[in-house]
């Protein structure tokens, strides 16, 4: 079934369906935004069209794209710039993450404008990138005493925010109490409007805080919750963010509490690797993301609540991206912004070589070293792909244009039914 709209329709059935609207809103905002919102769709069609061989086996992201890098503080307080979603990780093949991620360099390359001969050659700069890191065979990690120009510039900025007035930001006093809690705003963060679930969540995150602190329990307080919105893949999936406060050192600090659900890779029966036993999902992101990042997130941690598996972090701020605007009818700035991404897969596929069924480190190199019989398939392929994507999208948007039309009209008929 070639219908974008109808599949992605298909795949969301289970999600909350009170903020699915705001997905289709977010994918129907540009061909990439759509790219991002629709994983399953990449896969289960390079399932029956891929034109290259590859038997090696690693670990991937998945859901690769150049929005899924990203800076974090690790629990030591560095800022690294690394892979940051693992929600679709999986074992799989070495070129599914990269071939997904060259995709993504054509869609985002095309909304800053920049032509396609341009993209062409910067997509098999950034493959050759990736192959050359992969060859030397050692995992390095991307600092800003490592890197230059656009990237630089950016991990110090990071570095120097406050993050106090990230907190504040999000933040009201309440004089009359003295204590602080989340501003609802109703576009990131929404009110939970069941009291019992609210209660039942601050009494489940506060456990969880003294299982992970056994030494100072009686420090944190959990001062408030609330449901949250980020990203596009995952709107829908229950996501909760929370308003802790440090008694000790008296600071702040938000958590992001995410449900954690099957990759969407291992619900199509095109996926033939045979993947290790997980106690539940949560669990196998946070081993995958352990595995591939050189250092984790400041407070990576998983829980249960209510039956369903969540991973936990310390939030990081939205802004902690890349801002390509700055790349708009700039190749080379786009091309710079990218090539330590395209490194940066390569040495997350070496750090987790030869763990759980993945090939090992050599293996690896000689998948590198024979790039010469598949990677021009795969560029072509990428380039091709990213013109079905756009195809896609406008029949989406036409679909989904659609149906808001036929939901104004049935409310307006109920409006106006006479009693």
């Amino acid at each position: 079934m070639r219908d974008p709209y109808e599949r992605v329709i298909h795949f969301n059935q289970s999600r909350d369906e009170r903020f699915l609207a705001i997905k289709y809103k977010l994918m129907a905002s540009s061909a990439f935004r759509f790219f991002r919102g629709s994983c399953h769709l990449y896969y289960e069609d390079l399932a029956s069209q891929q034109t290259w061989k590859d038997q090696t086996i690693t670990w991937i992201c998945g859901d690769l794209h150049v929005e899924n890098f990203g800076s974090y503080r690790s629990r030591h307080q560095v800022v690294y710039f690394d892979l940051n979603d693992f929600d679709e990780a999986i074992l799989a093949h070495p070129t599914w993450d990269v071939s997904r991620f060259i995709c993504s360099i054509f869609l985002a390359g095309k909304e800053l404008n920049i032509g396609d001969d341009d993209l062409k050659t910067i997509a098999a700069q950034l493959l050759d990138e990736y192959l050359n890191a992969l060859r030397i065979g050692k995992a390095y990690a991307v600092e800003k005493e490592t890197v230059d120009g656009i990237l630089k510039k950016y991990i110090a900025t990071v570095s120097e925010r406050d993050p106090v007035a990230f907190i504040e930001a999000r933040c009201s006093l309440d004089k009359t109490s003295d204590r602080r809690y989340l501003v609802i705003d109703q576009k990131k963060y929404f009110k939970i409007k069941s009291k019992s679930l609210y209660t039942a969540l601050i009494k489940t995150f506060s456990e969880n805080l003294q299982k992970l602190n056994t030494k100072n329990q009686s420090n944190f307080q959990v001062l408030d919750v609330a449901v949250r919105i980020a990203g596009t893949g995952s709107i829908g999936l229950n996501r909760y963010v929370f308003l802790v406060y440090d008694r000790e050192n008296k600071t702040y600090t938000l958590f992001d509490m995410k449900q954690a659900q099957a990759s969407s890779l291992s619900l199509s029966p095109f996926l033939k690797i045979e993947q290790p036993e997980w106690d539940d999902q949560a669990q196998r992101i946070q081993f995958i993301q352990t595995l591939m990042q050189y250092q984790i997130p400041a407070q990576l941690s998983r829980l249960d609540f209510q039956g369903q598996a969540y991973i936990v972090k310390a939030l990081q701020p939205e802004q902690d991206k890349i801002d390509f605007k700055q790349c708009v009818d700039k190749p080379k700035k786009f091309t710079d912004a990218c090539y330590n991404m395209a490194r940066l897969i390569a040495y997350a596929q070496l750090r987790s070589a030869g763990r759980k069924g993945s090939s090992t480190a050599d293996e690896l190199i000689n998948f590198a070293e024979q790039a010469e019989l598949w990677k021009t398939q795969l560029l072509k392929y990428t380039y091709n792909y990213a013109q079905q994507v756009e195809q896609d999208y406008q029949s989406f948007c036409k679909s989904y244009a659609e149906y808001r039309t036929e939901q104004k009209t049935v409310m307006s008929k109920a409006l106006h039914k006479p009693e």
